[in-house]
């Protein structure tokens, strides 16, 4: 069994302009990630995660320790999941992107974006993640906007995304620059993760109450397609203008449509064969 992301890492670049008339004005990176480590598929190995996204921890082990039925909390595990398969695609980009940010780059999630969802098939508004690397002096905080695409399809047969996810994901990060952070500031105090010990948690407190951290980054996540890869994309974001600065990290993956189904897929069957 695999439990870290990043053993699926199969190669990973970083990325550069082709045009030698365009300026780079932030760094990015690529990684590719192959469909299996050996022999467990990508696609269950987030499968596996799942739970862990849309529920917090202590709701899980708090249906287990109850004596209730065990059958009945099994299935509720993945209750909270969407049913549709344009948020099973969003959503996998997201949590796949979650699952890379801290198995690969070292942070932790301050909590799980998607616990807050008010209904099956939406998604919810704001930064898709949020992270800290307490292992920096001053406390590094990292909000993640993660855009995903399933492109191409049958009905679109569009292989780039300058005009679409990556100029939305600049757009994105160029609002949140004029954003109120006191929402995210407070929302992350009132959702933070157990898993933090009480002093971590303190910390972590007291640098989110406003003004709010001094060591405050932002990343722009795209997770598409290997069909799609192409120099003009690279050339967009790396030269993009945005005013809130942000680091790139593109995260490709054979057919992202193909991943969310088999990830979701193994709950479906399950919770058919427990009803």
């Amino acid at each position: 069994m695999s439990s870290r992301l990043s053993n699926y890492v199969a190669t990973e670049a970083i990325l550069t302009v082709a045009d030698s008339k365009i300026v780079a004005v932030r760094g990015g990176s690529r990684a590719i990630l192959k469909d299996e480590h050996e022999g467990y598929r990508l696609g269950k190995h987030i499968s596996g995660k799942l739970p862990y996204h849309y529920r917090p921890m202590e709701g899980i082990v708090a249906d287990f320790a109850s004596g209730n039925s065990a059958l009945e909390a099994v299935v509720d595990l993945a209750a909270n999941a969407p049913t549709s398969e344009k948020f099973r695609n969003s959503h996998c980009g997201e949590i796949l992107a979650a699952e890379f940010i801290e198995s690969h780059l070292g942070y932790r999630r301050l909590y799980s974006k998607l616990t807050l969802t008010t209904s099956q098939n939406t998604n919810v508004h704001k930064m898709d993640g949020l992270f800290v690397k307490l292992t920096q002096s001053p406390v590094e905080f990292l909000f993640v906007e993660a855009k995903s695409s399933v492109l191409p399809t049958p009905l679109t047969k569009q292989k780039k995304h300058k005009s679409g996810i990556l100029k939305q994901m600049v757009d994105s990060l160029d609002a949140c620059s004029t954003d109120d952070p006191r929402f995210e500031f407070a929302r992350i105090r009132d959702n933070l993760d157990k898993h933090f010990s009480p002093d971590d948690q303190a910390k972590i407190r007291s640098e989110l109450t406003p003004p709010g951290p001094a060591n405050l980054k932002f990343m722009g996540v795209s997770i598409t397609n290997a069909s799609t890869v192409n120099t003009g994309d690279d050339d967009f974001i790396l030269s993009a203008p945005c005013v809130a600065p942000f680091s790139y990290y593109a995260l490709v993956v054979t057919d992202l449509s193909e991943l969310a189904a088999h990830a979701y897929g193994i709950w479906d069957a399950m919770i058919k064969a427990l009803k």
